[in-house]
């Protein structure tokens, strides 16, 4: 608990937060920062570290407006609002090389400037990355100190220490998305003309490990429990294993999307829960309706002639989604929470619901299926996603493949 009058406190995320009141001598506004870090000491270092660095700042914007760090240059990234960002002037160019420009705030002007152009998922995304974890490391240094080694010691410890929830370790993937943000907001720093270069790019490997599938047993389990309990959510899980769409895409779906004349489903919509970026406490989230991940995931997918009589006997009224059997939607959460029981029922090991669509992929491919039409069926945009991540052929198979060599003594 903070001291009173600090205006420090504990956030519901873990860290600690520091609120600091002040004027702009252009604007003669009232302006707020939001320092945050991991212990009340390392916020109330930063923060007594920023005040002594405000009279620098506010005489740089004094000096030139351009410049500046205005009032909504520092304000909170939750109050971010859509900017047209232009390309600086000649002089304002000169001016800004010898500047103070704070991370936080390009940070701040780049996810302006990306607003209009990303998903709302995505923006809540890369606020939340921003807030969690550069933010405290980067937000109060000038832009042009973030260099390489700054950002390798970064690298190294967020690898080790930066999980959120525990401290623990950040898994390669989430480190590597760090990185891709990072670098983004220093381009776009170069293309502002707040930097001269971006620091060498860092390498960070990320581990590709097989993603599990339902064996040929385990499908059957989940099928034969499916067709036992005959509810609206098993119908979808079959639907699913059969046609192989993401979550929050199943989650989306409605009786209106089916064609039985042409025995396709249209996919044009998924589910997303989302960080609330207008919540100060960063606590709160919403679930949205909307596009699906990429261009390429609006698609038709036709269902199995095998199954499309079970599917057309089960369907409800066109405004009902799938895996609710009426007009109000199942969302992401919840449909995992309930597939883990569902598998339980069905004595089927713990997977999550995202292996039903691995399953599905892999056998499409043990039937024959070519890698094209199997990759516009799951909505990639490239075939090489197709095969690096949905592919998993069985040894079966494999030595099925190998078998078909002749032998010299046959050529």
């Amino acid at each position: 608990m903070g001291r009173l009058g600090e205006n420090i406190h504990k956030r519901k995320d873990g860290r600690w937060e520091a609120r600091v009141v002040y004027g702009s001598p252009v604007h003669g506004k009232t302006c707020y920062k939001y320092i945050y870090g991991r212990s009340y000491q390392e916020v109330k270092a930063r923060k007594k570290d920023f005040l002594k660095s405000l009279e620098v700042l506010q005489a740089a914007a004094m000096c030139n407006e351009s410049a500046s760090t205005s009032g909504s240059g520092l304000a909170c990234l939750n109050n971010v609002a859509p900017l047209d960002i232009p390309e600086p002037s000649a002089s304002a160019v000169s001016n800004v090389a010898n500047s103070v420009i704070c991370f936080s705030d390009v940070a701040e002007k780049w996810l302006a400037y990306k607003k209009l152009a990303i998903k709302e998922s995505s923006y809540a995304f890369y606020s939340v990355m921003i807030g969690n974890h550069l933010l405290p490391k980067f937000g109060d240094l000038d832009i042009k100190a973030v260099d390489y080694g700054r950002i390798s010691s970064f690298l190294s410890d967020e690898k080790q220490h930066g999980r959120m929830k525990d401290g623990g370790p950040l898994s390669d993937k989430t480190l590597s998305e760090l990185k891709s943000i990072l670098y983004r907001i220093l381009r776009f720093g170069k293309s502002q003309h707040y930097i001269s270069e971006v620091p060498e790019s860092i390498p960070v490997s990320v581990k590709k490990t097989p993603s599990p599938v339902f064996s040929e047993q385990e499908q059957v389990c989940i099928e034969e429990q499916a067709r036992k309990e005959d509810t609206a959510f098993s119908v979808g899980i079959l639907l699913d294993l059969y046609i192989g769409i993401r979550i929050g895409e199943n989650c989306a779906l409605q009786w209106a999307d089916f064609d039985w004349d042409s025995g396709t489903v249209s996919i044009s919509k998924t589910a997303n829960r989302v960080k609330d970026t207008e919540c100060k406490s960063g606590a709160s989230t919403h679930v949205v309706i909307g596009p699906p991940k990429t261009d390429s995931s609006n698609r038709t997918i036709p269902i199995p002639e095998s199954v499309l009589s079970y599917f057309k006997e089960h369907a409800g009224e066109p405004s009902h989604y799938v895996l609710t059997g009426s007009e109000k939607f199942m969302e992401p959460r919840v449909c995992r929470s309930r597939f883990a029981r569902f598998l339980k029922r069905a004595g089927v090991k713990h997977h999550t619901f995202h292996t039903l669509r691995h399953t599905y992929a892999t056998n499409c491919v043990a039937q024959g299926m070519d890698i094209k039409s199997l990759s516009e069926i799951l909505g990639h945009s490239d075939v090489s996603i197709t095969l690096a991540r949905y592919v998993h052929p069985s040894m079966e198979s494999k030595k099925a493949q190998v078998n078909k060599l002749k032998t010299f003594a046959n050529r």
